[in-house]
């Protein structure tokens, strides 16, 4: 998993309380403020793409984001425009190409040997429950010891089936890389851009997808790029189905809490002295809201989310919960935290023992972020949630 995603994530967790996977200790940095960017190669794609003739058939509803499209078209030719509006024509192998593609970048589907540069990304073959899709990851980026909460490529990677491409701290291997022959890399651009890794693809000739989920600020934006991964192995149908349950499973949450009184909530942590808050703007702002919270710094501005250790306490003390945004991992117990900030001894809500944190799984969680959503409400509001088992969340130990 990518070490670069995780010296960014680490610093992006304690700047904005979680805004960008992702996954564990390896999701990619988002930008601060979680708003989407493109790099120069947009202004490249107009040459790259191609204009095609064939009807359309039908448009995959995208609900939550326009940053890629789904188009399909005749004969089950499908047009996708990725993460930097490049036209990818994918084309199923059954079927010859289509003289109308020849200047096309054509994908042949489903691929076989898809490599991944997020761990993120590989999230959204998770949500299939079938083994069979992750014989079709033939690299990822990151050691057997990275992959505990996605077994199957954790074992892949033990057995050598699937091939730790490197990049950990910048590019991969690429002789590595080429010697997998991949139908397709998966790679991400926006505020942490691979433009090195994108450049050395194209002098390859190697396929690629711009998968940008990590600058999405709805999280179910972020989850929704579940059905641009799960098109290049034709199980669109499952990432509809997907993305439908999810949506019945967030409606269902938000009747379980409406009318209730909102308690107040901090997400924050500290870093180089500072104490860094969520912004209310991002993914997780946006999910916190859902989930009924009231953050305390709620209209805190983008540029007024690192505090000095004064101003976090004052507010901090009005708050109901507390959730510190990293993981046991690497905060243990509440000894760990009250060294970086120990005024939030005195708060209510420690006192309370309602101080959290984020379980080691949830950088790991994009695919399961209605489940997150709904573990967020029963820290909120226990009451109603009474006896679940949370995946997501945890109380900080004492010791």
């Amino acid at each position: 998993m990518n070490k670069t995603k995780l010296l960014a994530l680490l610093l992006s967790a304690a700047m904005i309380a979680g805004s960008l996977v992702g996954c564990g200790n390896d999701q990619k940095a988002p930008d601060v403020n979680g708003e989407s960017s493109q790099s120069s190669e947009s202004s490249q794609t107009s040459s790259e793409s191609s204009e095609t003739s064939s009807t359309s058939v039908s448009q995959t509803k995208i609900e939550y984001t326009n940053a890629f499209s789904i188009e399909t078209l005749e004969n089950g030719i499908k047009k996708v425009k990725d993460g930097e509006n490049r036209e990818l024509i994918l084309v199923p192998k059954e079927m010859e190409v289509p003289s109308e593609y020849a200047d096309s970048i054509v994908i042949r589907t489903p691929v076989e040997r898809a490599v991944f540069l997020s761990s993120t990304q590989v999230c959204s073959l998770r949500p299939l429950n079938k083994d069979e899709i992750f014989k079709h990851v033939a690299g990822v980026n990151g050691g057997a010891e990275q992959w505990d909460a996605i077994p199957q490529i954790k074992q892949g990677i033990t057995d050598g089936s699937i091939k730790n491409v490197g990049g950990d701290m910048g590019e991969p291997d690429y002789e590595l890389l080429t010697s997998i022959n991949p139908d397709i890399v998966f790679v991400y651009t926006g505020s942490y851009p691979q433009t090195d890794i994108i450049e050395k693809l194209k002098e390859l000739g190697i396929n690629y997808a711009v998968d940008n989920e990590y600058m999405e600020k709805d999280y179910l934006a972020r989850m929704e790029w579940a059905k641009f991964i799960l098109t290049f192995f034709n199980e669109d149908e499952a990432a509809n189905n997907l993305m439908n349950n999810v949506n019945t499973n967030i409606d269902n949450m938000k009747k379980t809490i409406e009318g209730l009184k909102k308690p107040k909530v901090v997400f924050a942590s500290e870093y180089n002295g500072m104490i860094n808050v969520s912004n209310s703007d991002s993914w997780l702002g946006n999910m916190i809201k859902d989930a009924g919270g009231e953050s305390v710094f709620e209209g805190v501005p983008a540029d007024g989310l690192s505090l000095s250790l004064e101003d976090f306490i004052v507010k901090a003390n009005e708050a109901d919960i507390i959730v510190y945004t990293s993981t046991p991992k690497w905060m243990p117990n509440k000894e760990a935290i009250l060294e970086k900030i120990p005024q939030l001894a005195d708060c209510e809500a420690v006192k309370k023992g309602n101080l959290w944190q984020y379980s080691d799984s949830f950088w790991m969680g994009i695919d399961r972020s209605d489940i997150m959503a709904e573990d967020m409400a029963a820290i909120f509001y226990p009451e109603k949630y009474e006896g679940r088992e949370l995946e997501f969340f945890v109380k900080v130990a004492d010791k």
